[in-house]
């Protein structure tokens, strides 16, 4: 048997041979990890965002309009932001599930300096004896429950807190957050806690238990500690053997150490943990600002200068604005200069950042003589009284040589303290007027007509 084998038939020329290419394993594998994360992360995103549009609808409760994570598409100004100055109420109390829940006990104006990049805090003690916007006198600490408890008229505790502050210090305020004693815990917990130097050794046998019947003692010694939720409640709220104002230091100083780590890297490429702090705060801030606020606040948050924080607490220290005194009100504070006199309180309020510092020390300076120029007695003491609330020094009034219809602010300091008699000419809604060449020791003369009776 003859075996053929078979020809091999050439490949016409111009026609490319038939080459077999092996495929890179690594490649397919690329696309679909690739693809994988893709999918993983539109699910975060998604996660994230259902999370936060879900807490913001309930933080915004007591805002104007409802907000949601779209309104991130909105543009809308940082109220204050024009005048180079947003305030921010904040408040802290037990919460709805704690006695006196509505009771604010912690009470602290943040401010933001957008041109020196600088934030503020100022504390105002809970017991300061003020009138309730639109509901007559109490302590500082009740304003929040009576707007809360009154809310088809007030709207809500947040509103009332901050006119009863803004008519109390004569600053906007702008915003105002408020936080129960749970979700302080919680918020806490969740940044794994912070690390706070105790400046001395505090020991309160009087710290509230949870009941709020007995006792739960509270004690840390001076030094560098890490505190947990729990423990970081206690710390900033005892003050039965430290003082009210010791306690509003030690606010200021944890919420520092909060906004660190919130902003921190580790927080922040964390979904799991921004969901939390989310959902935490839908369950226990309500604030005013809509979302579109909230989110330019927090890029104007990350630009502060953290390690020059302005502090502020207002006392009853030797050199303090506040006296302390007790009668059928029980314990409360009030102005050195006497009950409702703000005016102390205005000046430092309004120069924390130093900027006004200049304009302070003019206004004690100014020598001021109220005249009455009305047929009804008394007026020149009530506007003196007026005069000195804000800081003035009125230094004689008496009357006028013959009734006027109208108020003026005479500026007898050849242009000294012309600032200072625009001022008061605004207050007292009156005209400015010189009178060149004046001998007198007088700087600004205040003359009271019938139009200020009307």
């Amino acid at each position: 048997m003859i075996f053929r084998r078979n020809k091999v038939q050439p490949v016409p020329p111009g026609l490319p041979r038939e080459v077999k290419i092996s495929r890179n394993p690594w490649k397919k594998t690329l696309k679909w990890v690739v693809l994988g994360f893709l999918v993983i992360g539109l699910g975060v995103g998604t996660w994230v965002g259902l999370s936060a549009n879900r807490a913001i609808k309930k933080i915004t409760a007591d805002g104007q309009q409802k907000s949601s994570l779209f309104s991130l598409f909105g543009k809308q100004a940082i109220k204050g932001q024009s005048e180079g100055r947003t305030n921010i109420l904040l408040l802290g109390m037990g919460g709805k599930n704690h006695p006196g829940g509505y009771l604010s006990d912690t009470i602290i104006v943040s401010s933001l300096n957008y041109q020196d990049k600088k934030l503020g805090l100022f504390s105002l003690p809970r017991d300061l004896w003020v009138p309730i916007a639109g509901g007559g006198h109490a302590k500082l600490n009740e304003a929040y429950a009576q707007g809360e408890n009154n809310k088809k008229v007030t709207s809500s505790g947040g509103t009332v807190s901050s006119k009863t502050i803004e008519n109390v210090l004569g600053i906007p305020i702008h915003y105002y957050v408020s936080l129960d004693f749970e979700g302080f815990k919680k918020i806490v917990d969740t940044v794994g806690g912070v690390d706070i130097f105790v400046d001395k050794d505090i020991y309160d046998p009087y710290y509230p238990a949870e009941n709020m019947i007995d006792y739960a003692p509270f004690k840390i010694s001076a030094g560098l500690h890490h505190l947990d939720g729990a423990l970081a409640l206690k710390y900033v709220r005892s003050r039965k053997t430290t003082s009210d104002f010791d306690r509003s230091r030690r606010q200021e100083q944890v919420m520092a150490a909060v906004k660190e780590k919130v902003l921190s890297l580790n927080i922040l490429a964390n979904p799991k943990k921004i969901t939390d702090i989310i959902n935490i705060l839908g369950e226990h801030v309500r604030t005013n600002m809509q979302i579109e606020e909230i989110y330019s606040l927090w890029n104007v948050a990350k630009t502060i200068d953290t390690t020059n924080i302005v502090n502020k607490v207002l006392d009853n220290s030797q050199d303090g604005p506040l006296v302390s005194s007790q009668d059928w009100r029980g314990y409360y504070l009030y102005p050195r200069k006497g009950i409702d006199k703000f005016g102390d309180l205005q000046i430092i309020a309004k120069n924390i950042f130093g900027e006004q510092a200049q304009d302070a020390a003019a206004t004690s300076a100014v020598k001021i003589e109220v005249l009455n120029g009305t047929n009804q007695k008394g007026v020149a003491l009530t506007v003196s009284h007026f005069l000195q609330s804000y800081g003035y020094k009125v230094v004689k009034i008496g009357d006028a040589t013959s009734p006027v219809s109208k108020t003026t602010v005479y500026d007898l300091s050849s242009g000294q303290f012309q600032r200072a008699a625009s001022e008061i000419a605004s207050q007292l809604k009156a005209t400015v007027a010189t009178k060149e060449g004046a001998k007198t020791s007088i700087d600004i003369q205040v003359v009271v007509g019938e139009d200020y009776l009307n």
